[in-house]
């Protein structure tokens, strides 16, 4: 038998998705659960803190928590594309096409993609949707010997990336930059969000088996719509910790594992 926070921790889950407790709504106080289930306040403080951590419910101090609703995460744990996670996680997803265009590359997409100047690239920009809500923007660089296949598809449902890989093209490996920054007037009013709100930027460049880069991409995700997880081992990933103070600062790496040890989601 599960431990009993546990168990409440599961009847609270559930009954914020079945709308007993709307999103911005206040959960009952600790004395107020502990008495409805008959257990000790540590009890419904661990479950609680538990739906603290997945994120259903927020609190400041002094405050009763507030629901905010189950975050869809994303794990880094294998090699998905958006819509291949969105699917998995019972979601679905969907994208509207705010530009494409073949053209040639530029000094800036020489370092994104490691491509020469004046060779062709597909630049494709979406908003990704899950289940109808715009949760991110997105910017892709496709290499040239994408770029045919990838027009001729349909761009608003399914997955790119799935589509690719019955092509023949190998993903191997995604190296990932994952950081914060400010919504911009463009990605406030696609996102549905304020000015200035905080994104979760995901940047990712993706490469086939002998190393040649497929693609780079800029994601841009409403920081309340998707969390992003990252599991790994000490045995199995290369973890470097830089400071963001710049280079001759602080620099910490752990043992590099096995080669194709670098995961994502893309």
């Amino acid at each position: 038998m599960s431990a009993r926070y546990l168990q409440i921790a599961s009847e609270l889950r559930l009954a914020v998705d079945r709308g007993e407790y709307p999103i911005g709504s206040l959960l009952p106080s600790e004395g107020e659960l502990a008495a409805r289930y008959g257990v000790a306040r540590g009890t419904v403080r661990q479950a609680v803190a538990l739906l603290e951590r997945e994120g259903v419910v927020t609190h400041r101090q002094g405050a009763r928590r507030t629901v905010v609703g189950a975050v869809p995460t994303q794990s880094f744990a294998e090699m998905q594309s958006f819509s291949m996670w969105a699917v998995s996680q019972g979601h679905v997803p969907s994208a509207r096409v705010l530009h494409k265009e073949v053209r040639r590359v530029t000094g800036a997409d020489v370092e994104r993609l490691n491509a020469p100047l004046g060779e062709e690239v597909l630049d494709l920009r979406r908003v990704r949707l899950l289940d109808g809500v715009a949760v991110m923007v997105e910017r892709t660089l496709y290499a040239g010997i994408l770029a045919e296949h990838v027009l001729a598809m349909e761009l608003t449902e399914g997955s790119i990336t799935e589509r690719l890989t019955e092509s023949g093209f190998v993903y191997a490996h995604a190296d990932h930059r994952i950081d914060a920054v400010s919504a911009g007037v463009v990605e406030a009013e696609l996102l549905g969000v304020r000015r200035g709100s905080a994104l979760l930027r995901q940047r990712r460049v993706t490469t086939s088996p002998s190393g040649v880069a497929l693609e780079w991409s800029d994601d841009r995700y409403r920081a309340d719509a998707v969390t992003i997880t990252v599991r790994n081992s000490m045995s199995e990933n290369t973890l470097a910790r830089l400071s963001a103070r710049g280079p001759g600062r602080a620099r910490q790496v752990a043992r590099p594992g096995p080669v194709g040890s670098s995961v994502g989601v893309f």
